[in-house]
């Protein structure tokens, strides 16, 4: 097993925590005049800042066995690497792809299957790269 951190875009990084502290303030600014009404925005921006702060801390992707796993808080999945045939270095800020689970502004879009796609972000992308080769030589890179 290979597994791989994810590269962080550090001004999207700072504006989820930003919102996450937001949403942690948010319902102790509101008036509570009425009682018991506070209590549930209290949950809703509590599940919220959970859900960003398990993102943040909790995305990466392993290479086990023949399958490139990935992670990134509630969203997982896994491809079989023999079915990817083309990876794509992202070029700009408009990322062309369905699945997102990276951090980073300049990743790879990994196409696998016949019309599937996924955009990751790992720290060490040549690494990764030649970690996917290794087990898929027929991987076209762009």
């Amino acid at each position: 097993m290979k597994k791989f951190n994810t590269d962080y875009h550090l001004p999207t990084v700072l504006l989820l925590w930003l919102v996450v502290a937001f949403l942690i303030a948010l319902p102790f600014m509101t008036p509570n005049d009425i009682e018991g009404t506070v209590f549930i925005p209290i949950i809703i921006c509590a599940v919220c800042a959970a859900l960003l702060i398990w993102i943040l801390v909790d995305t990466n992707y392993r290479l086990e066995g023949s399958y490139l796993k990935y992670k990134s808080g509630p969203i997982r999945g896994k491809i079989d690497i023999y079915r990817i045939h083309t990876i794509e270095h992202q070029k700009g800020w408009m990322i062309q792809s369905n699945l997102k689970p990276g951090l980073g502004s300049k990743g790879l879009i990994i196409k696998y299957n016949k019309y599937d796609d996924i955009y990751i972000s790992p720290k060490k992308k040549q690494a990764f790269i030649d970690a996917l080769l290794e087990i898929n030589s027929h991987i076209e890179i762009k």
